[in-house]
């Protein structure tokens, strides 16, 4: 008879490696609270660039207009970087 007593169940600590768990986990949210926050930036910076454009300032315009591409750059950057990560490449 098949019972508790005579299958070895290994304790849950040798399962799961936590530290690494804990890591991906706080890595994740990192990644995941700078990428919205770049993006914010993108969408906001996009705002400014029609404000400056409707106003007719042209430094504003294109400080505006630099910094919408940047945010574009760096969040296209994140997501290819998420795509090869997970890819394992």
């Amino acid at each position: 008879m098949i019972g508790p007593e005579t299958l070895h169940v290994p304790p849950m600590a040798t399962i799961v490696d936590f530290t690494t768990l804990g890591k991906t986990v706080l890595y994740s949210f990192i990644a995941g609270i700078g990428f919205a926050a770049v993006f914010g930036g993108g969408v906001s910076s996009v705002a400014g660039l029609v404000e400056a454009m409707r106003t007719g300032r042209t430094v504003a315009v294109v400080g505006w207009g630099a910094l919408a591409v940047l945010c574009a750059a760096a969040a296209l950057a994140a997501i290819a970087a998420g795509i090869y990560a997970m890819t394992g490449g």
